[in-house]
């Protein structure tokens, strides 16, 4: 059996009150009783022109001007700015700067969360997860699975059109699958036959995707690190307002409202693209799967390893006590190899029949373990009154042809216990 496997505004500038000749400026006020207002543009009481000579044309010679031409009277003093005033004004300032930044605060909040802060809860709500029930599609066929905290999966879904049902549980994939399914992802047509209908370890392309980054801790993970300025858009996932945010090619869509909430996730796993809808377990939610996996890892006893290659290294041999009427014991020897499995168990049976290539009279088998990569000879026989009958049949000498054929398998009693006691502590915790 062979198979593979802002810029700042500068100060403004000018004379100091203080200085000599300086003009009053806004915000400096003399003492009382000394501002007089702006002067007028000419004195009052100006003396004649000092200078000797004529009058310049157009310049008034004395204070009533040019004759005929009165001389303009002073401009009355504006009314004192007192600093009253000056409150009011500053207070009418801040006023409106509170106003503008009331009307900023307002138009924020009307904008709502941020991607990253709708993420953030999101992944919150998953993190304490007990399981996602995750309902869609693997490769565009029907997918319906549940990934525990511990990262087991449990579920079915439909592969190069075969319905499959699997289990994954510490890092090693089983699955139940029809033999066209194992004919379409292995090579030996021996190891599709002996996997069909049963149970059986899977990888390469039996294994159409990874779970690993679809487990509660994972998601939630994700969704919290996602960076300030993540790929969003909006829009509606079954008439409810989402995000659909993206992120190492792999999509979310996360509910706009609060609380903010995962609906489902689109990515890649592999070759295969994946769409499911995500639906959080509490631990009431995801007690029902650990009874179905409880159940399906007891059937993992003596699972099919249609990946491994048994090689016969000597014919079946008949022991001595093949001579007599009470019994007859065979034996034969192979090598199993498959890296990814420690030990393996190699099933010899072995079918007895008068003819070559006949009708099987009787059957025996026998289950060895082996080491990856070493030998084994499994031995069975025929006894009691199968064997004896078989003889008394015959009158004179007669042929007894013996044809075995191998099987690679997994996981004894012992490891059964195992990944039992496994569960029950991925349950509790």
């Amino acid at each position: 059996m062979d198979s593979e496997l802002s810029p700042q505004e500068e100060p403004a500038t000018g004379l100091s009150p203080a200085e000599p000749g300086a003009a009053p400026w806004a915000g400096y006020y003399p003492p009382a009783g000394e501002y007089r207002g702006p002067q007028p543009p000419y004195p009052s009481n100006a003396p004649p022109y000092p200078y000797p000579g004529p009058v310049p044309p157009g310049y008034p010679s004395g204070p009533g001007g040019a004759p005929g031409v009165p001389w303009p009277a002073a401009a009355p003093p504006p009314p004192r700015r007192g600093r009253r005033g000056l409150m009011l004004a500053l207070t009418a300032a801040v006023a409106v700067v509170v106003g503008a930044a009331a009307a900023a605060v307002v138009l924020l909040l009307g904008k709502g969360e941020s991607p990253t802060a709708m993420a953030l809860q999101s992944g919150q709500a998953i993190a304490s997860a007990q399981g996602l029930a995750l309902t869609g599609t693997i490769a565009g066929q029907d997918a319906n699975l549940t990934v525990t905290r511990a990262g087991t999966v449990e579920g079915s879904y439909t592969q190069n059109g075969n319905p499959v049902t699997r289990v994954t549980i510490n890092g090693v994939t089983y699955v139940k699958a029809p033999t066209a399914f194992w004919e379409s992802v292995v090579i030996d047509p021996d190891s599709a036959r002996q996997a069909g209908g049963n149970w059986a370890k899977a990888m390469g392309n039996a294994v159409i995707m990874t779970f690993d980054s679809l487990t509660p801790g994972q998601v939630a993970r994700a969704l919290e690190h996602v960076g300030t300025s993540p790929r969003a858009v909006d829009t509606t996932l079954g008439g409810t307002k989402v995000i659909r945010l993206t992120d190492h090619g792999t999509a979310y869509y996360i509910t706009t409202a609060a609380p903010n909430r995962l609906l489902r996730i689109d990515g890649r796993s592999g070759a295969a693209l994946y769409s499911f809808d995500v639906t959080p377990l509490t631990a009431a939610g995801i007690s029902p799967v650990f009874t179905i996996l409880h159940g399906d890892v007891q059937a993992l006893q003596g699972a099919v390893d249609p990946e491994a290659i048994v090689t016969p290294v000597q014919k079946i041999r008949f022991h001595a006590n093949c001579s007599g009427a009470a019994s007859c014991t065979v034996s034969g020897k192979a090598s199993v190899n498959d890296p990814t499995t420690p030990t393996i168990l190699l099933k010899m049976t072995v079918d007895f029949s008068g003819t070559r290539n006949g009708a099987a009279f009787a059957s025996c088998s026998d289950t060895v373990p082996v080491a990856q990569g070493g030998t084994a000879t499994p031995a069975c026989g025929l006894g009691g009154a199968v064997w004896s009958g078989w003889v008394d049949s015959h009158s004179s000498n007669f042929f007894t042809w013996a044809h075995a054929h191998y099987e690679a398998m997994v996981n004894t009693a012992g490891d059964i216990t195992r990944l039992q006691d496994e569960l029950d502590q991925q349950q509790k915790a």
